[in-house]
């Protein structure tokens, strides 16, 4: 057979696969036909907007797929834990070492948290040293507490060696005064609904922002989850 008719056979033959129909189930019921074209499509799709929405910097999810992912756990009665991530002393550390730096801990965090993931966390960057990771699950705490361990060692090789040493680095604050300011820690604030459920976004938003600034409050890493 030429060469040039095993081609046309090939091509005609993966043609003939893409659009083969697909029968798609639904815990075990009938829920309609697809092609591989059909799915390929929307793969694609779904690829590009995820890329569209992305923080340029470390590649996760941004502000649009963060809100999406929680109003749907929020107006749904399936178990979910949604938890804040906030870098203290973040400001005073990129004044000090530069804005290269301050991006290096950001990616820090970034590889942390994924790294810790084990159950097909949602994992997104809100701006700045603002991130969130969703689970699926109530029972956040042992993830949590991971994240500041895997933190807590690895966030010292950002630091000159004197300014760990010392404990703490020299550091203008936002009124202009030089003052000293402790190595950075982690602000964890989380919220289930293993005990309370919400309804709507303004009585869950009015909830986070009350545990988050009771956890800033608090001296190094800490979390918190209710």
């Amino acid at each position: 057979m030429p060469v040039n008719q095993v081609s046309k056979l090939a091509m005609q033959r993966h043609y003939d696969q893409l659009y083969n129909p697909i029968v798609v189930e639904k815990r075990g019921m009938y829920w309609g036909i697809v092609t591989i074209k059909d799915l390929l499509e929307a793969c694609t799709k779904v690829e590009v907007n995820t890329a569209m929405h992305s923080n340029p910097l470390t590649g996760l999810p941004g502000n649009l797929l963060i809100d999406q992912e929680i109003l749907y756990r929020v107006l749904n009665d399936s178990p979910y834990c949604i938890i804040y991530f906030d870098i203290d002393n973040f400001k005073s550390y990129n004044d000090a070492y530069s804005f290269q730096s301050g991006d290096m801990m950001l990616m820090l965090l970034a590889d942390i948290l994924k790294k810790a993931a084990s159950r097909n966390e949602f994992i997104g960057h809100i701006g700045g040293d603002d991130f969130i990771v969703i689970c699926d699950y109530h029972e956040a705490e042992n993830y949590c507490e991971e994240v500041i361990e895997r933190f807590s060692n690895r966030v010292s090789s950002l630091y000159h060696k004197e300014d760990m040493d010392r404990g703490y680095i020299i550091s203008k604050n936002r009124r202009g005064i030089t003052e000293d300011f402790p190595i950075a820690s982690l602000s964890i604030a989380g919220i289930s609904n293993r005990v309370k459920a919400y309804k709507d976004m303004d009585a869950f938003s009015a909830d986070i922002a009350k545990l988050k600034k009771k956890c800033k409050r608090q001296n190094g890493s800490y979390y918190e989850i209710e």
